[in-house]
């Protein structure tokens, strides 16, 4: 990590506004009557996600927001264990052979019977969000289901279910987009944790146009952590991130465009196997 002094009241936060400008085509101002989120959808964490002791009625609807475990986070500077967890507004996606007891599912699939009963998934279709086009519930939503049905994702058996049983993460922000692009850029706690660019040496320089672009910060260290989140698609899938912008919907993503929320700013890491997205959410509602 870099450490800069920027030790005027205000100054970081002055330093991050003029850097979020450039990042959102010239202007940071937000809707005051909007609620804005940051969500995070990883392959590699939904293909170990259960059994996990936060998967409970109680942890998915408690307002206290939670770590997520994950591995190498201590050698990752971009993780999502830097983040605060809302697991009671992370959207839940059940695939649709797993529902139906089909493909891999059912007397005759190698995965074998579905573990839960057709009362649950009729239960979970009352409680899915409308407009998606997976079966997607929020993890308040999902709480009471898995309590009235008995369905245990802290148990060993719950394994069988990663990857078929996915979840887009809702990091914690206070709602504004100050804080929600403060996260999603991991820039939310402050100047003396920032990365500096490619320690590791696999490139030299970020996208050609936000290379340019971000030239103009005059934040040394903060110029090169956001080249760092500001890649090409190529040298993104080795270290930093790609920046969608609003082109399009980070990988795993696309269930909040369908829900009725607007892309504010997105980025892919990896051969696209994870991605952030910056929304604003539809209507006024409660930002936990």
């Amino acid at each position: 990590m870099t450490s800069t002094a920027t030790t005027e009241p205000g100054a970081w936060d002055a330093v991050l506004n003029e850097a979020f400008q450039l990042l959102l085509g010239g202007t940071s101002e937000a809707d005051p009557a909007a609620v804005y989120g940051v969500y995070y959808a990883d392959d590699s964490i939904d293909e170990f996600l259960f059994p996990n002791t936060w998967a409970t009625p109680e942890g998915l609807t408690d307002p206290e927001p939670a770590e997520l475990p994950f591995p190498g986070a201590d050698e990752y500077p971009f993780s999502p264990a830097m983040w605060r967890i809302d697991f009671s507004e992370s959207l839940f996606h059940f695939d649709g052979q797993l529902l139906d007891a089909t493909g891999p599912w059912g007397e005759d699939g190698h995965k074998g019977p579905r573990p839960f009963s057709d009362d649950f998934v009729a239960d979970l279709q009352a409680a899915a969000i409308e407009g998606a086009t997976d079966l997607t519930l929020r993890g308040a939503d999902l709480a009471p289901l898995l309590a009235r049905h008995a369905v245990d994702l802290t148990h060993d058996t719950a394994q069988q279910l990663n990857s078929w049983l996915t979840v887009l993460f809702r990091v914690a922000t206070d709602g504004t987009l100050t804080q929600a692009m403060q996260a999603a850029t991991y820039t939310n706690q402050g100047p003396d944790h920032l990365v500096p660019f490619d320690a590791e040496g696999y490139v030299d320089a970020a996208e050609p146009h936000w290379e340019q672009a971000l030239s103009a910060l005059p934040h040394p260290a903060l110029r090169d952590h956001l080249r760092m989140l500001s890649l090409d698609a190529h040298g993104a899938r080795c270290c930093g991130a790609y920046y969608c912008g609003t082109e399009r919907w980070p990988v795993g993503t696309y269930v909040l465009d369908e829900i009725g929320c607007t892309l504010i700013a997105g980025w892919e890491f990896g051969e696209s196997q994870a991605g952030t997205a910056v929304v604003r959410l539809p209507g006024k509602v409660d930002p936990r």
